[in-house]
């Protein structure tokens, strides 16, 4: 993955999180499978809650967040393999301020679903 301009830019590596195609949705279904279940995520309770994604494609942004420092990744020897993920202190500081973008396109989504529509 090509990297931003660090030195330019200092907000880059949160751009590149956004802009990771499958980054924000998982770490949004991890902070909601952990508020749940009042504990950490397992690889197939998020495969199952995040549609039209491979499981190829989710082991590869569980690793990239991992890398990011967005998710602690616990593996535990057991037949069969248990691998549990939670959110660092950042992700969760990152999920809280997102949040408010969120809102703002769950606010406008008809407008701009419309606006799509019309080009």
């Amino acid at each position: 993955m090509k990297r931003l301009d660090y030195d330019y830019c200092h907000a880059a590596p949160i751009l590149e999180w956004m802009s990771h195609k499958w980054a924000l949705v998982t770490l949004l279904r991890i902070e909601g499978i952990c508020a749940d279940n009042n504990g950490p995520a397992r690889f197939g309770d998020l495969f199952r809650s995040i549609p039209q994604i491979s499981e190829k494609m989710l082991a590869s942004t569980l690793d990239y967040l991992v890398e990011e420092g967005l998710l602690e990744r616990h593996s535990y020897v057991s037949v069969p393999p248990k691998v549990e993920y939670t959110l660092t202190p950042i992700a969760r500081s990152f999920l809280r301020e997102i949040s408010y973008v969120i809102e703002w396109g769950q606010l406008h989504f008809e407008e701009i679903m419309a606006s799509r529509q019309n080009t």
